[in-house]
């Protein structure tokens, strides 16, 4: 059987003032997949994501809902409620199973309704709102009675990214999720939606998180989708086999035009009449529009200047800030024509080592040796910053009116242009532009200074994944020593030939090689030090029976503490079933009544008993588990 259409809509077409988003285009979700939205930034996801949501109403198009359909949306402005604690705003994410709770208590509920609630109530695990509050507390480590006013931007995101899932809604609604999230809480994310039994719509530039939750990659482009099934490698394929399939339909159909007009121009008109079949179908053929293809950035980072064999050495610094250390005992040295990444979750102290670099921020302790060639060109995430008031040249030209290339000079409109930038949106306020469009005007700001030594803090945030891939390509290309700040774990195993992490305690540890290399490492380190633990144990005077293994305690997943909650109501359904079964044995007309059924009956009691041992093992099993992680 098909899936189930959650949302569908046929022959959309909207438009804002001159830019075409949609144009007679066609888009379904169904029940229980997870679809990728990708496409270039302002070409219409979000605005697709606020449709389905119902906050903006589709002016032309036929809509098909699924009756009842519970959406929670997750926009990348999200807002929360100041005023209130972290608890009370995710709390409201749990109204529909309040009110739903209302309805089954009240006592002029019908009954028909009244048992479709229980069943909701009991498939949801949502008899207890109090038990999944603290569960996805406990989950994202966030403190429920915090005030909402002290968080900061990660812990926001968190909070609203809860108050979404917590309703578990039958079609989850997620725009940019990973955005300023560190690795620990995308991999939590991820967790989560592999195990989300509804269905989910999401945008991400995020190619692990994508490849790892799409069933399906839908593209938007040029105001039409095309959908993939698939991982992201998928998708890139069937999206180069498209285009060059359209190209070479493309091509027949101008040979054929050249030909028919040649035919045209030679044809007296009186043959013309006679044949005006062919010239309609001419006419039909040529008005077919040819296939619009955005056009790239070119992303050039102006050639560095030569460096020498010394660009920036690190000895044992040191940086505590009040009792918390920061950055203890660090030493390393940055190669020439390195790339290194530095990783860590937000607030551990990766901007605090740059601006130690960069001379901003005076270490506690330590010595910093710094190349007299070197050439700086950072800017840290708060000086990123637009003036929402300014036009796009009048942001990236400050005052100037050409951009040094190497030896050459371009212009500040034609600079601009290799971003992707238009005339008219040369000259708009930048307060009128989407959030792709203001991470493209960073980009501009950043790399049009140069320089041998460039950081780069966060770039990847906003950036749609063409522009990933040609800011990509550009730094492997770099002929400069790069620092490169992110939570990109695909970017960075493309890009970076060391890795610096944060481990906390200000601990900071070096790692040659990329990511997925500095991982798998981290693993075996941690691997050693459980090992030498277990070995440093004093041993006990006492002679032991028989060995014990000790096993690894793992706390209860998500899905097992769903499992083990709904366990004493699934035995007693199975149990109530074989006293059902048993009392109509005992009745002395049974078979007067019920003998053709007799065999079907203890067919049916002999799997239910079996079932009743399974559940009543795996119960004990879970409980064991449980117990143990305390």
């Amino acid at each position: 059987m098909a899936p189930q259409v959650l949302w569908s809509v046929k022959n959309l077409n909207f438009n804002i003032g001159m830019q075409v988003l949609f144009r007679n285009a066609e888009f379904a979700i169904h029940e229980n997949e997870h679809v990728a939205l990708v496409g270039r930034n302002g070409c219409g996801k979000s605005t697709l994501l606020k449709m389905i949501a119902g906050r903006i109403a589709p002016i032309d198009g036929n809509v098909s809902v699924q009756n009842n359909l519970r959406i929670s949306y997750l926009p990348q402005d999200f807002e929360i409620n100041r005023e209130l604690t972290v608890k009370e705003n995710i709390a409201e994410g749990l109204s529909f199973w309040n009110d739903l709770l209302k309805r089954y208590e009240d006592k002029n509920t019908p009954a028909f309704e009244h048992e479709k609630i229980e069943h909701l109530l009991t498939i949801h695990d949502a008899w207890n709102a109090e038990k999944k509050l603290q569960i996805i507390l406990d989950r994202l480590n966030l403190c429920g009675d915090m005030s909402c006013q002290n968080l900061s931007g990660g812990e926001t995101r968190k909070v609203a990214l809860a108050r979404a899932i917590i309703a578990e809604p039958d079609l989850l609604l997620l725009d940019e999720p990973t955005n300023h999230l560190d690795v620990e809480l995308i991999q939590w994310i991820e967790n989560f939606l592999d195990e989300f039994k509804g269905s989910c719509l999401f945008i991400t530039h995020d190619r692990y998180f994508l490849d790892r939750l799409a069933d399906r990659v839908v593209e938007l482009d040029n105001g039409e989708f095309y959908s993939y099934n698939g991982s992201y490698a998928d998708f890139m394929t069937g999206k180069m086999e498209r285009e060059n399939l359209q190209d070479i339909s493309e091509h027949k159909r101008r040979r054929f035009l050249a030909k028919e007009i040649e035919w045209i121009r030679r044809s007296p008109k009186a043959r013309l009449k006679r044949n005006l079949g062919r010239v309609k179908n001419f006419e039909n053929i040529s008005a077919i529009k040819a296939p619009e293809r955005v056009g790239e950035m070119e992303l050039i980072i102006p050639p560095a200047a030569r460096i020498g064999n010394q660009t920036v050495i690190l000895e044992n610094i040191n940086l505590a800030f009040g009792e918390r250390s920061i950055i203890k005992n660090f030493s390393h040295e940055f190669k020439p024509l390195s790339k290194v990444g530095i990783i860590g979750p937000n607030g551990i102290g990766k901007s605090s080592l740059l601006k130690i670099i960069t001379g901003e921020l005076k270490a506690d302790s330590g010595i910093i040796k710094i190349a007299p060639a070197l050439e700086f060109n950072y800017i840290d995430q708060g000086k990123l910053k637009l003036d929402e008031e300014k036009t796009v040249v009048e942001e990236v030209a400050g005052g100037i009116e050409s951009i040094q290339l190497g030896a050459d000079k371009i212009s500040v409109w034609g600079y601009l242009k290799r971003f992707l930038f238009e005339d008219e949106r040369i000259n708009t306020q930048i307060k009128y532009l989407s959030g792709g469009e203001k991470a493209r005007i960073i980009m501009a700001k950043i790399l049009k200074h140069g320089g041998n030594f460039l950081i780069l803090d966060e770039p990847t945030n906003d950036l749609d994944l063409t522009s990933l891939r040609l800011l990509e390509e550009s730094l492997i290309n770099y002929n400069g020593t790069l620092i490169l700040v992110s939570h990109d774990r695909y970017f960075l195993n493309r890009v970076c030939d060391t890795i610096i992490a944060f481990e906390g305690d200000g601990e900071v540890y070096t790692q040659v090689g990329d990511y997925d290399y500095y991982f798998e490492k981290l693993r075996e380190r941690k691997n050693l030090s459980a090992a030498k633990n277990q070995i440093a144990k004093p041993k006990s005077t006492i002679t032991a029976v028989a060995p014990k293994i000790e096993k690894k305690q793992t706390k209860l997943s998500f899905k097992e503490e769903r499992e083990l909650s709904l366990m004493e109501e699934n035995i007693c359904a199975v149990e109530t079933r074989i006293a059902e079964i048993d009392e109509l044995f005992s009745l002395p007309d049974f078979f007067s009544k019920y003998g053709s059924q007799s065999a079907e009956l203890q067919h049916e009691a002999d799997e239910l008993r079996s079932k009743l041992e399974s559940l009543y093992n795996r119960w004990d099993e879970l409980e064991q588990k449980k117990q143990s992680f305390k």
